[in-house]
């Protein structure tokens, strides 16, 4: 669903910093910032895993966490990888973040090192 978000929204997702939002619980973390535009009009629900990163119409993100719905219908910039996830629930609200695009072995890898940290 990334290549139906526009060019500018893109480039705002991942060069911007966002903000906690006072609205994050177990179910998911609002986020604040660049408004974020997706051409993708109506979408029929469908799963939602840990981290996804879906983008309601008012543009601004919000991440699902452990006790998310099991279904969606907002279109999805991405997924968070679990430890990124496991981050992001620490932060409070005002706290600031950014998105960077990492691929899935080295998403594993920073798991790893940080279990290798908690033995």
């Amino acid at each position: 669903q990334i290549a139906h978000f526009d060019g500018a929204s893109l480039f705002e997702a991942f060069n911007r910093t966002w903000q906690v939002d006072s609205r994050a619980d177990r179910m998911g973390v609002r986020l604040t910032g660049p408004v974020l535009r997706c051409r993708l009009g109506g979408m029929i629900s469908e799963g939602i895993p840990l981290g996804a990163v879906q983008v309601p119409p008012d543009g601004q993100p919000i991440v699902l966490l452990n006790d998310r719905q099991t279904v969606g219908g907002y279109p999805r910039l991405g997924a968070l990888s679990p430890l990124a996830c496991a981050r992001l629930a620490q932060c409070q609200p005002g706290e600031s973040i950014r998105f960077a695009a990492v691929t899935p072995q080295r998403a594993r890898r920073d798991y790893l090192a940080q279990f290798a940290r908690w033995q």
